[in-house]
């Protein structure tokens, strides 16, 4: 069984590539806690096997079992920023792919616009991070915590209509 189809371009095999580290890298950023062998050797095999085929369900296992693993941990810092940028570029990647059969060189135009995309999802997530890390459950009165909810589907909202495709 060949694991690459004959044709197959370098930025192409770069993009598999990252398709299997960046869901390993997010998990990896765990240590020195060492998640459970069943997420290991989850997110490692859906990993490969989203690799193979980008369009396939294993890469929502990969990226849920990695975004479950940080949830159930309740871990706040800096690198739950990192994670979510190797998410998010993950599923881009996975989108380029998926637009055409594995020996499609990928479009530079098609992967500028993802890009862009991504980048734009990204918005929010400091905005979160940052109420997340300054307010405490505790002390915090319940408007806040409405507020910081509406500022982020807000943020959301703007999100998604930046990402719309412009009427030509």
């Amino acid at each position: 069984m060949r694991l690459v189809a004959p044709g197959t371009t370098r930025t192409v095999l770069a993009l598999r590539t990252l398709l299997v580290l960046l869901p390993c890298g997010a998990l990896a950023l765990a240590l020195p806690v060492v998640p459970h062998w069943f997420v290991l050797l989850g997110v490692v095999a859906c990993s490969l096997l989203w690799a193979r085929t980008p369009d396939h369900l294993a890469g929502v296992v990969a990226l849920g079992l990695v975004a479950g693993w940080w949830s159930a941990h309740g871990v706040l810092d800096w690198r739950v920023l990192v994670v979510g940028v190797l998410l998010v570029l993950a599923h881009v990647d996975a989108v380029v792919l998926s637009h055409g059969p594995g020996t499609l060189p990928v479009d530079p135009g098609l992967a500028r616009l993802w890009l862009r995309r991504a980048l734009l999802t990204l918005v929010p997530m400091p905005v979160a991070y940052g109420a997340l890390r300054s307010l405490d459950t505790v002390v915090a009165p319940s408007w806040v915590w409405l507020a910081a909810g509406l500022a982020a589907v807000v943020a959301l909202l703007a999100t998604a209509r930046l990402t719309q495709a412009e009427p030509e």
